[in-house]
């Protein structure tokens, strides 16, 4: 699975974009595993509003049909 998230490290959100797959959900949490965001986008590009996070880093679990992966994000 092939995703992209930019621009990253960000100030305010991110976009995340799917190679070919829909992305059916994405799950954002932080550096502790603490859920902080979950969108169910149905589509192929994402944007995730990260302006009411803290600085820090993130990670974002991103399902498809056929799996799932994650990404870094860096909140700046």
């Amino acid at each position: 699975l092939e995703f992209r998230a930019y621009p990253n490290p960000t100030q305010d959100n991110w976009t995340i974009k799917s190679k070919d797959q829909k992305i059916s959900s994405v799950k954002v949490y932080d550096i502790l595993g603490k859920q902080v965001l979950s969108i169910s986008p149905n589509s192929r590009e994402v944007r995730v509003d990260g302006s009411d996070l803290n600085t820090g880093l993130y990670f974002a679990q991103i399902k498809t049909e056929i799996g799932s992966s994650s990404v870094k994000l860096v909140k700046q």
